[in-house]
Formats: structure tokens, C-alpha cells, sequence
């Protein structure tokens, strides 16, 4: 199998937060808009409400990227809401009106792709904070149709730093939950009755520190985002949790995406101890288990703290089948989306 990778200009300046064949969400800055075909003009359906000091400085790329004044999740739910995390706020688009969501202990971001929806259209999704007093993380859980939003569980104060993501796997109903940073506080766990009770797939070192997972019907994978020790992809058994190392990467892994037999891992350009070259790139494993890169973006010259690591991102949804889009932000090239394509 062979891919062409190729720049979609129609895209210029908007990100694709859903794809799936014939309804695509897109965000500019605050905005939201969608399209049946990504052709413009695309249709704005709402807008995150903001102070106008942080549109006014938005406008620039630069004031974007430092406010982080950009959306980070849109997720269409059964019902015809759409569910919104845009820079610590989280709500819900309904009837072409945002609406914060109540309940939120204090404001938090969340990670891009890291809200899970289970199979009853519930959302869950994790604190995302610096929290270097390492206090209590929790984890919410949205029910359409309400407008707040419930503490579904609390991680104990000194457990972790923060939570980087819920993913919901389809094939065995459980929610798994990414927590990190340091060794201890990096884990895998997972539960099928909303933390009632947790099962701890693995934990104790940055081998099971991840941003993103992949669910197949035979495996589980997974990359580190591992500050201190090569990075790898792992393959994990369904039944015996067992680990097999695919192979190693340049670079922290943040986002995953699976295209039929094929998966994508991104790697970011945040120049970590263990990075071998400070490059966003994107890394294939095909149906056969084997790992290469397809492509790499040299980080820009803005700080990577105070404007952003260098990250390739992809959209939320099942995706169309037969591309696979992607979105730069902190990388030459920053704020351009391309399209991933067989051809062969």
C-alpha cells in the first residue's frame, strides 16, 4: 500500500475538528462552521463566546497561539448537540447557540481528541492542567440533553499530574483513561461501569505514558509521550495485555488515528530530552506490523512554550474511508491542513 500526501488549500486557516462521509466540522479561532464537501464558502453555525480584548489579539496567528484562543473538540452527538472544549471552557453547540456547561470546578483544558463518546452518546473527558502541587484531577462526564456536567471521579491528590485523555473502545465497551507524567504517575486504566470500579491495564515507568490509543478488534496501541526514554509503539493484547514493541519513534507521540488497516501516529516537536531531532512528523504502521515514516515539519521559530510545541493533528469522527486529513500548528507550515490518500 502506497499513500500521497498533498496540501489542502481550500482549508487554509481552518482546522476539521469531524469527518465523516458528507458532514465535516470546522473551527476558526472561536468560530464554528461546517460542510458537506470541505468546499468553501463553509456554513458558521456558532461561536464560543469571548472577551472582545482576546478576538481582537486572536486575529493574529501569533495572539491565537499564545492565548491558545482555538477549539480543541468538537464532537456531534445523537441528539444534534455538538460537544465543545475551546481553550478552558467546555459547552455544548445547541440549536446554533453555545452554551457553557455548569459543573466545571475550575477552568481546564482539554487535549485534542481526548473526549470519549460511549455508545449511549455520553461524553466523558479528563482535567487537563499544569497542577505542579500535584492536587486532586477529576474526571467529568457530560449526559445529552443536560447543561452541566457531573465529577465522575476524582484521582487522590499526589496520584498524578493530570489526565491526558478518555478514548472509548467500541469493541469491548470500555472507557480507558491516559494519566501522566512522572514514572509513578503514569498509567493506563480502565473501567466498563463509569469508575465504579478500575482495572490498571499497566503502569510505573514513561513505557505506559500516552496521549492516544488505536482500538482494533485484535489489539490495542498506543505510543509513549515519554520525556526521558526513546519512544516506542506498542502493540497491546486484547486478552493478556501483553506488549509488543512495533518499533521506536523520533519523538513524544500526542495523536493517533486509524484509516481502515492502516494507523497513524504523530509524533510533536517539543524538544524532550529523549527527542532525537526537534521534528513533527507522522509514522505508518501498516496491516503488516511494519513502522516508517511518512513525512516531517521542522518546528517554527516561536516558543514552543509560550506559542506552542510543534504538533500535526487529526479530526475527530469514523473519517471517510478513503483520506485522511491532518492539521498544522507550531511547524513550518503552521495552520495549513493536508489530506493523506491511496494510491495504490
Amino acid at each position: 500500500m502506497t499513500f500521497a500526501i498533498e496540501a489542502h488549500k481550500d482549508l487554509t486557516g481552518f482546522t476539521v475538528e469531524w469527518a465523516e462521509p458528507g458532514n465535516y466540522v470546522l473551527s476558526r479561532r472561536n468560530e464554528i462552521f461546517r460542510s458537506a464537501d470541505l468546499k468553501p464558502p463553509f456554513e458558521k453555525i456558532s461561536a464560543v463566546r469571548a472577551p472582545a480584548w482576546k478576538r481582537a489579539l486572536s486575529r493574529s496567528r501569533a495572539g491565537q497561539r499564545f492565548l491558545r484562543f482555538m477549539v480543541t473538540n468538537v464532537l456531534p452527538l445523537k441528539n444534534g448537540e455538538r460537544f465543545v472544549t475551546f481553550d478552558k471552557t467546555v459547552g455544548i453547540e445547541r440549536d446554533s447557540k453555545f452554551r457553557e456547561l455548569k459543573g466545571l470546578i475550575r477552568p481546564c483544558r482539554v487535549l485534542r481528541s481526548a473526549c470519549a463518546e460511549d455508545n449511549g452518546g455520553n461524553v466523558f473527558f479528563g482535567e487537563y492542567l499544569a497542577n505542579d502541587d500535584r492536587g486532586v484531577m477529576r474526571v467529568y462526564k457530560y449526559a445529552p440533553g443536560e447543561d452541566y456536567l457531573s465529577v465522575l471521579h476524582e484521582f487522590p491528590a499526589g496520584s498524578i499530574k493530570h489526565i491526558h485523555g478518555l478514548y472509548f473502545d467500541e469493541f469491548s465497551g470500555y472507557l480507558y483513561c491516559l494519566t501522566g507524567d512522572d514514572d509513578h504517575e503514569c498509567r493506563i486504566v480502565r473501567t466498563n461501569d463509569e469508575f465504579a470500579t478500575t482495572e490498571i491495564v499497566g503502569s510505573g515507568d514513561e513505557t505506559w505514558r500516552a496521549v492516544s490509543m488505536i482500538f482494533t478488534e485484535q489489539a490495542i496501541y498506543y505510543g509513549m509521550d515519554a520525556e526521558y526514554r526513546k519512544n516506542q509503539i506498542f502493540r497491546l493484547d486484547r486478552t493478556t495485555f501483553e506488549r509488543t514493541v512495533i518499533g521506536e519513534v523520533s519523538g513524544t507521540v500526542f495523536y493517533s488515528k486509524r484509516m481502515g488497516d492502516d494507523l497513524f501516529f504523530t509524533t510533536t516537536a517539543e524538544n524532550a530530552p529523549a527527542q532525537t531531532e526537534n521534528v513533527a512528523a507522522i509514522w505508518h504502521v501498516d496491516a503488516d506490523g511494519r513502522l516508517d515514516e511518512m513525512i516531517k515539519f521542522k518546528k517554527d521559530r516561536w516558543h514552543p512554550t509560550l506559542f506552542q510545541f510543534g504538533t500535526i493533528h487529526f479530526p475527530n469522527g469514523p473519517g471517510t474511508g478513503d483520506e485522511l486529513l491532518f492539521h498544522l500548528v507550531g511547524v513550518e507550515g503552521d495552520n495549513r491542513s493536508f489530506r493523506i490518500y491511496r494510491t495504490s
